[in-house]
């Protein structure tokens, strides 16, 4: 089982605000525990970098504060057994907080006065997807997880099977008794099962931005998605009863579709950007883009998150850039961001390896008005 933790909207921003001295750590895990002591090697390597740089903004009380809650980490034998592929620590002289990711993240250790918390856009908005495996004797609701893991989830008052709602085996050639005869019966007790299914997994996805991927045959795919009332749920299913289908095959299915949704949300956003440039309504200068933001005027922004530019951001949106990073800078790119989602925009953040314009990198806004 991989562990991880999840992070929200809520959480993010009340991150984002914090002001003093903020220490924010990113290094590579393996959720191999015998392996993990090179993961707690590199941290300290990055804790000592950090508080190099921490100097120039911390006092002595504040640095041994941080140096302390770091050390300890490095010594929990039991943090280090429960790992996933990516940590972020994020440290003030008053507290530390630790995130496992589901994703590899590049070593760095930044000081400022506030956290660098771009690492984490993709735990806000994970490349993963709910599948819902429906057979007459089996039903499951997994999370496919950012790291391709297929994680069965525990859903309350989900029926085991057809007959658990029913209270009988569903057979044509047997029709039950009184009206329900034939395929007519057959049809009815059927959207019977699946509305039991919907009602159960909807308060599970509800609220949730993950995609929703029904894993039956196609006769149940069409009886299931008009019943359907989560905003998520994909056209594209896998096709075929999933009755007896190691989780394996399931998983297998499952990573391409999760790709082509996580592809077309990339164009979609494209389109759209493309379509406000004859509005005067998109632009990608990083300058333009923050004093925009600083008034609320950009709607989506996307961000190439593994890209950094250190400098500086005026409350009226002005930028200092820098090309060295220090304890009075801090990533500008990281800082728009934050200003886009508290203003109540919309941010795709997006990896190199990613297929988008290169003249859409490290950033692109679509703007509220001209």
């Amino acid at each position: 089982m991989l562990y991880k933790d999840t992070i929200k909207e809520k959480q993010f921003l009340k991150l984002a605000a914090q002001r003093g001295v903020c220490l924010s750590i990113y290094l590579p895990t393996t959720p191999l525990t015998q392996d993990a002591q090179a993961d707690r090697i590199v941290l300290k390597n990055l804790t000592k970098a950090a508080m190099e740089q921490a100097e120039t903004i911390a006092d002595k009380r504040q640095i041994e504060a941080m140096t302390d809650y770091l050390e300890e980490l490095q010594a929990d034998d039991n943090f280090w057994q429960f790992q996933a592929h990516g940590l972020g620590i994020l440290v003030t002289p008053e507290s530390i907080k630790t995130y496992r990711l589901a994703y590899a993240v590049e070593e760095s250790a930044e000081v400022s006065d506030r956290f660098y918390l771009k690492p984490l856009m993709s735990a806000l908005q994970p490349m993963s997807a709910y599948v819902l495996a429906i057979s007459q004797k089996s039903v499951t609701l997994y999370e496919f997880t950012a790291t391709q893991e297929l994680e069965p989830l525990d859903v309350a008052d989900l029926p085991a099977d057809f007959s658990d709602v029913t209270r009988i085996t569903l057979q044509r050639d047997r029709a039950p008794a009184g009206k329900l005869q034939g395929d007519e019966g057959a049809r009815i007790l059927q959207k019977q099962f699946l509305r039991a299914i919907e009602s159960a997994v909807r308060p599970v996805v509800s609220g949730s931005d993950m995609p929703l991927i029904l894993a039956t045959t196609q006769e149940f795919q069409s009886m299931y998605k008009p019943l359907n009332s989560y905003d998520m749920l994909a056209d594209q299913g896998i096709d075929g009863s999933t009755e007896g289908l190691p989780e394996e095959e399931i998983k297998q299915a499952v990573s391409p579709i999760v790709q082509e949704l996580r592809q077309e949300r990339i164009q979609q956003w494209i389109d759209l950007y493309y379509q406000r440039e004859s509005e005067s309504r998109s632009v990608t200068d990083l300058a333009t883009i923050a004093k925009l933001v600083t008034h609320g005027q950009v709607s989506h922004l996307l961000v190439e998150v593994d890209a950094v530019q250190y400098g500086t951001l005026s409350a009226m949106g002005e930028v200092t850039l820098s090309d060295t990073r220090s304890a009075e800078t801090y990533d500008v790119i990281n800082e728009i961001l934050i200003r886009v989602i508290e203003n109540g925009g919309e941010v795709l953040g997006v990896r190199a390896e990613e297929e988008f314009p290169k003249e859409l990198q490290p950033m692109a806004a679509i703007l509220r008005w001209a």
